[in-house]
């Protein structure tokens, strides 16, 4: 009765089951994916190989509006950029290769999460090689296999799989043919160091300083001209593991402020409040990017497409913001004091440069801190830039401004933003190094202590050597198939 009820549950096609030591709710770069493919069968199956893969895939999805009204059309793309195979010795197999049921068979696996993919995973044409560096960087999974909600939207997933297979030859003309397959999908957020700031010069899809011209009232003529700029923030760094939940993850933005009035007894404006959002935004094109993306070529070209969420993070009023008064002549010597440091090349300026409305002389400035703080009821990626998606975030800061019977005008920013992560797997290998290294230190110099002056011998830093790993990842297995499909 066991065996009948056994057969009845497995079906007529091998069991394929993926276990991992280790189950966790996201892995890191160089972090182990260790663990055992179970295979059970209902009646002895021979079969020729059973095959084990890490593999990374990306699929987009972009509507388009159809030549013939009615009918629904639209583009997609395929990106294997990842494919890790397990080798296997023949000892692993049975003598003949029949599966015989009754019997489990196990066969042992291990991965490691590469640090970035090979160079033939990007070939095609880009503008600049650091496009290609950027595309060649380990994508985060995206809209898979999360609690939290991590904002991809449907047109964009980037997944990471263990697949088992078993296959044999054909009857007919002895190509392979699968027998049974099995996938495990897990959540992969790799390390992303903090990259240097974006360059806007000529991108209108980030405000760095804005003017607003201020009126007194109703035909009452300009009080003056308000400046409100900002840098972009340091990244917000997710810890590793990364759990919303249970980390608070922040940054600050200071916003500088410079007001210009029209006259010279004018004070400045009364501020009303600042609202602050993230934007979040994923990109995701049905053929391979040349550069980053950015909304004027989503607009163009039709094989390009992006999905935005904003979200509220906070809102602060600024009716006490302490306002400094100060004079041109004073600032040009505070100009010259600073660049006689022989480092003012590399210190950003205390207060925004002259409005193209200042007419010399007095000014006001004042400074605001904002906190920057993740939401916990989502779940972020890193920033990234792939072939065919990226996710990219900005800070949107929109400063409300007190205005005698002409309403409430506002001035806006938005700043650039970066998600980095941390690498639990970087972080320990080089602790390991640096103890070994220390402990080596500590033993070299005891032995010199005890060493007579002219005993004494002579080290390098070539005698630390440090142990060869002995779990190597598995190889890479050449493509068979072009790089990035497309179909439309």
């Amino acid at each position: 009765m066991a065996s009948k009820l056994r057969t009845l549950a497995l079906g007529s096609k091998p069991h394929v089951n993926i276990i991992l030591n280790e189950e966790r709710s996201s892995y890191s770069t160089l972090d182990k994916l260790s663990g055992k493919v179970e295979i059970a069968v209902p009646h002895s199956t021979r079969f020729d190989e059973v095959g084990i893969q890490f593999i990374g895939t990306t699929k987009t999805f972009l509507d388009k509006m159809p030549s013939t009204p009615g009918l629904a059309g639209g583009q997609s793309a395929f990106h294997q950029f990842l494919k890790l195979r397990q080798p296997i010795s023949e000892s692993s197999y049975p003598q003949p290769r029949v599966f015989e049921p009754g019997r489990t068979y196990e066969f042992p696996f291990v991965f490691v999460v590469p640090q970035q993919l090979l160079p033939r995973v990007c070939k095609h044409e880009v503008h600049h090689e650091s496009i290609r560096d950027c595309h060649l960087q380990l994508p985060p999974s995206l809209g898979t296999v999360t609690p939290h909600d991590d904002m991809g939207p449907d047109m964009a997933k980037i997944q990471y799989q263990i697949a088992a297979r078993i296959t044999t030859s054909s009857e007919i003309d002895g190509t392979p043919k699968p027998l049974a397959t099995r996938m495990k999908t897990i959540r992969i957020v790799p390390t992303v160091n903090e990259q240097p700031p974006v360059n806007v010069v000529g991108d209108s899809d980030y405000i760095l300083r804005s003017e607003k011209s201020i009126k007194k009232g109703m035909f009452k003529g300009k009080l003056g001209t308000l400046v409100i700029e900002a840098e972009q923030p340091k990244s917000l760094r997710l810890p590793n593991p990364y759990n919303p939940e249970e980390t608070t993850i922040s940054t600050v933005a200071i916003v500088k402020l410079r007001f210009d009035p029209a006259v010279a007894n004018s004070q400045p404006p009364r501020l009303g409040s600042l609202n602050s959002k993230l934007k979040t935004t994923t990109w995701y094109a049905t053929g391979a990017r040349v550069d980053f993306p950015t909304r004027k070529d989503c607009f163009y070209d039709h094989r390009q497409g992006l999905h935005s969420v904003s979200i509220g993070l906070s809102s602060r009023c600024m009716g006490n913001v302490e306002w400094v008064s100060r004079t041109e002549s004073a600032s040009a010597e505070e100009q010259l004091a600073r660049r006689d440091s022989g480092f003012s090349h590399q210190e950003v300026p205390k207060y925004p440069s002259p409005s193209t409305k200042y007419k010399g002389d007095k000014f006001w400035t004042a400074e605001i801190i904002v906190p920057v703080a993740l939401p916990k009821d989502k779940h972020f990626v890193p920033t990234f830039h792939s072939c065919l998606t990226s996710r990219t975030y900005s800070l949107n800061l929109s400063l409300g401004i007190h205005s005698a019977g002409v309403g409430f005008p506002s001035v806006e920013l938005k700043l650039p933003l970066q998600i980095s992560t941390e690498g639990k797997g970087e972080v320990d290998a080089i602790s390991r190094t640096s103890s070994a290294v220390e402990e080596r230190l500590m033993e070299i110099e005891l032995e010199n202590e005890l060493l007579t002056a002219e005993h004494r011998g002579s080290w390098s830093y070539d005698d630390l050597e440090t142990p060869e790993p002995t779990d190597l990842p598995p190889e890479y297995e050449a493509y068979r198939r072009p790089i990035i499909t497309a179909a439309g």
